[in-house]
């Protein structure tokens, strides 16, 4: 893999996570696929449940099974970024599974705060505004939209956090996370623009390996649609759970491997970072002693 205590541009992040990426794909897949096509098949159950639940009606049962699946979805998913990140710092894959399940577990803690303060605004707003129309609930959606968009501006610091905790085995987590989060804001602009782009790139990827995926998908919320308001009988042949099984889990397979690409680049976001505020505090103590002298 390639080196990363050197400072670099926002495009030069991105070239270098291209060329680590496609240099090194069949070390990456060959070490890597099994758990990819666990997370992937896990995914695609959980798409079937949901899919089911909503054609033919949800129980107490069929949503515990729900939420049981996207507990192992998360869990599988965090094994992969484990194992790629394994490959990034050559630590073993234990090391890696605790600290990413730490900071998924943190991410976990931090959406449903999010989410109880969402839904306690909309209980709010409702008492206040008493909504009669959809029209009504404009303020509230633009006031959580924008909500959301400063919440994700503010978060993109916890990025070089998370690559700092994995990357560096004397961190502790709760020691780190406000001196680093400060280090990564005054980085903020690199980020932002590096991550942006390859969220661009990573999103027209995934649009092309996703066009089966939306097709399946459209056909299934037609058909739960005419079943549930139009009364309508299911349409759909006998096999096409296994069909939507199948493109479901094969779509999320590749999706895995094209958002690698965005693992590599915040881990040059992170060694470019770490070597400015090195140079940084070099030519700190440099000015001092020349002072001095």
């Amino acid at each position: 893999m390639a080196a990363v205590g050197k400072s670099r541009s926002y495009t030069a992040c991105l070239s270098e996570a291209h060329r680590m990426l496609f240099d090194n794909i069949r070390l990456i897949f060959g070490r890597t696929w099994v758990y990819a096509a666990v997370a992937s098949l896990v995914a695609a159950a959980q798409v079937s449940l949901t899919a089911a639940a909503l054609l033919h009606g949800g129980s107490t049962a069929a949503y515990a099974g729900i939420g049981a699946v996207a507990v192992m979805s998360l869990c599988a998913l965090t094994a992969f970024a484990a194992k790629v990140m394994s490959l990034v710092n050559g630590r073993r894959m234990v090391w890696n599974a605790v600290r990413c399940g730490r900071l998924a577990l943190c991410g976990v803690c931090l959406s449903v705060i999010i989410g109880v303060a969402y839904a306690v605004a909309a209980y709010a707003f409702g008492m206040t505004v008493r909504p009669t129309i959809v029209a009504d609930l404009q303020p509230l959606a633009a006031a959580l939209g924008c909500a959301t968009l400063v919440i994700t501006l503010l978060a993109l610091p916890f990025v070089y956090v998370a690559l700092k905790y994995l990357m560096e085995p004397e961190c502790k987590l709760r020691q780190i996370l406000f001196m680093s989060y400060a280090v990564g804001l005054r980085h903020w602009g690199l980020m932002f623009v590096a991550l942006l782009l390859a969220a661009l790139c990573t999103t027209v990827c995934g649009a092309l390996v996703s066009v089966p995926t939306l097709i399946v998908g459209m056909a299934d919320a037609l058909s739960v649609y005419g079943v549930n308001y139009l009364g309508d009988p299911p349409g759909l042949p006998s096999y096409f759970g296994a069909v939507r099984f199948g493109v479901f889990a094969l779509s999320a397979f590749v999706g895995l491997y094209i958002n690698v690409f965005t693992i590599f680049v915040c881990y040059f976001l992170y060694g470019s970072i770490e070597t400015r505020e090195r140079e940084k505090r070099e030519f700190g103590v440099a000015g001092n002693g020349a002072a001095l002298a």
